[in-house]
Order: C-alpha cells, then structure tokens, then sequence
C-alpha cells in the first residue's frame, strides 16, 4: 500500500544507493577537500529552498480526489488529506484527518499529519500533542525527526508567552561554543526514543523538517532562523564549510541577527574556501554519513 505523507521520500538523498550517484567535491573547516556525496554549496541550497511540491500535487488533484471517491482506503483517504494542506484549506484538513483517524485509527502517518494541519491552522498546543501520539505510534516517525518539530512547536508556544525566549535558547536543544571554529557539541538534544541524538542525526532532522517547513513558512521567521543558524554552524564544525556558508545567509534573510560572531565565521569561511585546493585532501565530515552502529553485546570476550 503506497501512502503519501508531507517529506515521504524527502531524504532518499542520505540512503547510500541514492547518494553512490552524487560525485561533488566539498571542503572541511581546515581547507582540506572530501568526497561528501551530496550537494554542496549553491546545489545544496537550490535542493533545500528551490523545491515547491504545491504545483505537482494541485496537477494530480483531480486523480487524487476521483481516487479517494472510488476507493476510499486509507492510502487514498491520506493522499486526499495531504492535498488539502497543500491547497491551503488547513482547517478541512484537520477535520479530514480526525475522520481518517476515526475511520482507521492508530495510524502514525494520521498523527503526523493531522499534527501539521493543525500547526498550520494555528492551533500548536493541539498540534504538539499529534505529533507526540505520532512518535509513540512509530519512533521512526520521519526517519525518527519528528522530535524536532516537537521541539519547534514547544518553542512557538513558549514565545507566545515571552517573546524573548530565542535571544536565550536554541529550537533544536543544541549548545555551539562561540569560537570562531566551534568544536561539536558537548551535549545533544533526545531523539524520538529518548536518547542523545549523534550529530549524523541531528544533521538529518534540519534537513528533513526545515525541507519540509519552508514549503510553507517565507521570510521572515525567528523559529526558522534560528534552526538554520544552528545548521550552518554545525556545518561549520563538522560538515562542508560551503553549506555552512549558504546556511548562514539564509538564515540572515530569514531574521537572524547578522552579528559579530557570526560575521567572523562567515569572513572565515570564505579565507578558507580562497585558499583550499584539490592538492590538499583528507578532510572530515561528521555529517555525511551515519556513524558505525556498537557492536553487540558478545562482540568482545568470546563466550
């Protein structure tokens, strides 16, 4: 049964069989050059904030609403529901979606979205509680990032209440050390079990929830800046030092505070890309791919 959700296939990009495709070169936070295997630079950035789904799925509206009409399963029922968010008819969606839950209830995917089109029509604290169902339901919710769009909603309802509280805290729970060249941070934020995520991880919830939010949210917006100034730094300290780059200047355009620091790292950044060549290779990347899973418990000592 194929169901299509808000980001199902947003990250096909990280499984290894897609990026094998993906030659690019990048540069790390010493200058010295690796194989990423995934955009880099200006693709990047056209891969994060060039997509629009909008248009694709108002031309197969009429096929998604006669398929839901001729068989009114739950993958059809969903695939209706998802086009009513991208119409922007987000109060008929959360009404769609409790019938969907009601008719087929403990569904996940139900969860998330209903958890989205209730975001979108401004009701967050509702909203929040979804997507809390929605990771109880599947800790894998999203490839298991749905804890960041907890942490998103946690954060508007937080500056409803104080509207200062991003100039002291971080929407993604992470800590960068205000050096010029940050190492990684010390601590992480939990994921959707509950443990420390691994900056693989942490990498890979920016991507998948801001891929996912900026088809719906313009400049400017505090939330979305201050989750893109995280990204560009953890860039920064451990991935290509030309998505740090991009980053950085998105998330300027969306309302971050252009200041000292950031305006150093920035002027690093770009010393560093001018005097990088392809003589000097051997650079790492935390965030290019996911770290080694522990071994098992009798891997050591025999028995």
């Amino acid at each position: 049964m194929r169901i299509r959700s808000l980001a199902c296939a947003m990250l096909l990009g990280f499984a290894p069989a897609a990026m094998a495709c993906i030659n690019t070169v990048a540069t790390d936070n010493t200058g010295r050059r690796f194989e990423p295997e995934w955009f880099v630079g200006q693709e990047f950035a056209d891969w994060t904030f060039g997509q629009d789904r909008r248009d694709s799925w108002n031309r197969e509206a009429r096929q998604t609403i006669a398929n839901a009409r001729a068989k009114p399963d739950f993958a059809h029922l969903t695939d209706l529901g998802v086009l009513l968010i991208y119409q922007g008819q987000y109060a008929a969606a959360v009404r769609h979606f409790l019938f969907v839950e009601r008719r087929f209830p403990g569904h996940h995917e139900t969860a998330a979205n209903l958890g989205t089109a209730l975001e979108l029509a401004g009701h967050d604290a509702v909203a929040l509680r979804w997507i809390r169902i929605g990771i109880q339901r599947n800790r894998n919710e999203h490839l298991g990032t749905e804890w960041l769009h907890a942490r998103i909603l946690q954060a508007k309802l937080a500056i409803a209440s104080d509207r200062a509280y991003l100039k002291g805290h971080s929407v993604a729970g992470v800590a960068f050390e205000p050096a010029l060249v940050p190492p990684m941070p010390k601590a992480m934020p939990p994921g959707n079990d509950g443990k420390p995520v691994t900056a693989w991880q942490l990498h890979v919830a920016l991507s998948y929830q801001l891929h996912e939010r900026l088809q719906f949210v313009r400049p400017t917006d505090p939330i979305v800046a201050n989750l893109l100034q995280d990204w560009a730094t953890l860039n920064l300290a451990g991935g290509p030092i030309e998505n740090a780059a991009v980053l950085y200047e998105a998330a300027v355009r969306y309302g971050a505070r252009n200041d000292t620091l950031m305006r150093s790292r920035q002027g690093y950044i770009e010393r560093t890309l001018a005097q990088a060549d392809d003589d000097h290779w051997g650079g790492t990347c935390a965030l290019c791919q996911p770290p080694d899973p522990p071994p098992p418990p009798d891997a050591e000592g025999g028995g």
